[in-house]
């Protein structure tokens, strides 16, 4: 098949939408699918050169969250070259300009759309204080799913939800783990030596965006609230975002942060800590904490959004309630006391981590796909 992706966010931008679609590029191109990515014209990284799937257009900074970029995409360039690459399928991954230049361009074109919806919108406007545009967001977001035959959710949890706002024509495409990838072979005692952890001393760790949506500043003050209960435990927080700069200059006793990690190091981060923490309450599913339990890890997690999906009560994680920092700090301090808990914990994640291969994802998706394609010919034969 001929796939054509629109989205705001992509490779070399990190989220867990971009990274989602960068594995879902590399995925369709090993099964000798052809795919063209529209997307935000990002700045590349030092000595990298521009992908071939990716055609870019203007964009600026979104001014709540600099990180993603607003772009400005040129409709009749963007329409001839989707003509040139002749899609069999559209697949529209956010709502906003990038996503719409798709949904206009296959219609002008006449191509079938599929949408994938990533984001819990209603709990980042809270979390940024624009609560207000809620009643008018869902008014457009309405409108944009309707331009697509099926909107893919990545959890059943977020599908409900979606059913709740009215919008009903939806499927699973759900998420998995690499076990080439991710796992506890990757520990690594020079990674910990970095944080001062030696051989009996814990590391806590966190990946992900470094944004307040995650969380992350309950986090830090559920860290500092546990004082000397820590012991010598070094906290580590992997990832990037607009928090990044306020964490590296906060001067707080055993945090670290390590910065945006990919390949090999990032396995090395998940696999060589002691304990992962993820307080996020707005995931759509948690592809970092499906990543951790493959590397081994037992983790504590909030009882909250899509991480439900997989993550069960003292079985493969520990889960509190979110919105709490005493609930945080009470879940750090029995796992930093608990040996066996994390041994047993460790053990529930990787046996879920062994039933979420991605092969069996992939081809659901592409069947979405093929199947979207085939309702759009039946329709063009029938009305011949």
């Amino acid at each position: 098949m001929r796939i054509a992706i629109f989205s705001e966010v992509y490779w070399p931008m990190v989220s867990g939408v971009g990274v989602t679609l960068d594995r879902l590029v590399g995925a369709l191109e090993s099964r000798g699918h052809a795919v063209r990515v529209y997307s935000p014209d990002y700045a590349l990284p030092a000595g990298r050169a521009e992908r071939p799937e990716a055609h870019r257009s203007p964009c600026v900074p979104l001014f709540l969250y600099p990180d993603v970029h607003w772009a400005f995409p040129r409709p009749r360039e963007i329409a001839a070259d989707l003509a040139l690459f002749r899609p069999d399928v559209v697949h529209v991954a956010t709502e906003f300009a990038m996503g719409l230049a798709g949904v206009k361009a296959a219609g002008l074109l006449g191509i079938p759309v599929i949408a994938s919806a990533h984001t819990d919108y209603e709990k980042y406007a809270r979390r940024y204080g624009v609560a207000w545009a809620l009643r008018v967001g869902w008014i457009y977001l309405r409108w944009f799913y309707r331009h697509a035959d099926r909107v893919l959710v990545p959890s059943r949890m977020f599908e409900r939800f979606l059913h709740t706002r009215g919008v009903h024509h939806t499927g699973l495409w759900t998420r998995g783990v690499d076990p080439a990838h991710f796992h506890p072979r990757f520990r690594s005692a020079e990674w910990r030596a970095r944080f001062g952890a030696g051989p009996d001393d814990l590391l806590v760790t966190y990946i992900g965006r470094l944004a307040r949506e995650k969380d992350l500043p309950r986090l830090i003050a559920a860290w500092r609230g546990l004082g000397a209960r820590r012991g010598s435990a070094q906290l580590v927080l992997v990832g990037q975002g607009p928090l990044e700069a306020e964490l590296r200059s906060g001067g707080l006793p055993g945090v670290h942060v390590a910065g945006l990690l990919e390949g090999r190091a990032l396995a090395e981060a998940y696999a060589s800590a002691d304990l992962f923490v993820f307080p996020s309450a707005t995931e759509t599913f948690g592809n970092s904490l499906l990543e951790a339990m493959a590397s081994g890890l037992p983790s504590l997690a909030v009882r909250a959004g899509g991480v439900l999906e997989f993550a069960r009560h003292d079985e493969n994680a520990l889960l509190v309630n979110p919105g709490s920092t005493a609930a945080l700090a009470t879940g750090l301090e029995r796992l930093l006391g608990d040996a066996a808990l994390r041994a047993r914990l460790g053990r529930g994640g990787l046996a879920t981590a062994a039933g979420r291969g991605w092969d069996a994802i992939y081809d659901d998706l592409v069947r979405e796909y093929a199947a979207v394609a085939a309702r759009l010919t039946a329709r063009r034969e029938q009305a011949a």
